[in-house]
């Protein structure tokens, strides 16, 4: 049976093209290149295994390596990342877990407080990696926020070009009393010269790069109230859990079910959306849908 290798979904014979996200469908998973995440016993690993199927990664394989006399689990490159988070909401939801039941197996009662902390340290654990793997997927920054960095990029080049040429000119022009005799005065004024003209030259085309990024700021300002008009009509906190199968009861993990579902649904009405784009707007969105105080009506 195909399947598509960006969002994992499997189709029957004789499709071709993903419905949800254009990509050309591939035989089997097995065909995506895949790297080691992470050694353990095959209990510990298939339990992992399960955890990734469930929250929407399929690409997982067990493979055993004699060297080291372990089993290894491997995941497709470009689901390393989030394998990478998931793997740490497993091991801090095992380990919070096994506290518990050591807690209770020591007749030792922990209060609220006491548990809370003990979530909020499991949660804070690996900051390291967690940093290393913001890392390694870019991301996302809004058109007008590129624009702006252009912008002021452009106004410091631009200030200072100008400013280094007259600065240049006055010395030249001996209106001030700073003066260059020799070979120095032509080697200077030269090299001068040229670098105070590259920062003009720079400043331009980030000029022009700025209102480059202005003009797609203008279409995501359009198409993210197109979205968030859609959401406002179509997504609500009951529907998006009504359509996540086993909703857990960790909020964390509610968290991560729930936003990919939402993303699932927003990606089949509106195709190709970037997915760092998307990934910004569902964590922008949620509060909204999931908020405290929201009821639906």
């Amino acid at each position: 049976m195909p399947w598509c290798p960006k969002c994992k979904n499997e189709y029957v014979e004789g499709v071709k093209t993903c419905t949800d996200c254009g990509c050309e469908l591939i035989d089997s998973l097995d065909e995506l290149e895949k790297e080691g995440l992470i050694f353990g016993s095959e209990e510990e690993m298939e339990e992992l295994l399960a955890f990734f199927s469930c929250n929407g990664l399929k690409s997982g394989e067990i493979r055993f390596d004699e060297t080291e006399d372990l089993y290894e689990l491997f995941i497709a490159s470009e689901e390393k990342v989030r394998a990478s988070r998931y793997l740490q909401v497993f091991q801090k939801e095992k380990n919070l877990k096994e506290r518990k039941e050591k807690a209770g197996e020591e007749g030792v009662q922990l209060s609220e407080e006491e548990m809370a902390a003990e979530t909020e340290a499991l949660l804070d654990v690996e900051e390291e990696k967690e940093a290393e793997t913001v890392v390694s997927e870019p991301l996302y920054e809004a058109a007008s926020q590129k624009a702006e960095n252009f912008r002021s990029g452009a106004y410091t080049l631009l200030v200072a070009g100008i400013a280094g040429m007259i600065l240049l000119v006055c010395v030249y022009a001996e209106v001030l009393p700073i003066r260059f005799y020799g070979s120095a005065r032509y080697l200077t004024g030269g090299v001068m010269g040229a670098l105070f003209l590259l920062f003009i030259v720079m400043g331009i085309l980030s000029l022009k790069s700025s209102r480059k990024f202005e003009g797609k700021a203008k279409e995501e300002s359009a198409l993210k109230e197109e979205l968030r008009r859609w959401c406002d009509e179509n997504l609500t906190s009951s529907k998006v859990d009504s359509s996540i199968p086993d909703l857990p009861e960790e909020e964390e993990l509610r968290y991560f079910k729930r936003t990919e579902q939402i993303r699932s649904m927003i990606s089949k009405n509106f195709l190709n959306l970037e997915s760092g784009y998307l990934e910004n707007f569902v964590d922008e969105i949620y509060p909204d849908i999931f908020g405290d105080d929201k009821e639906d009506e």
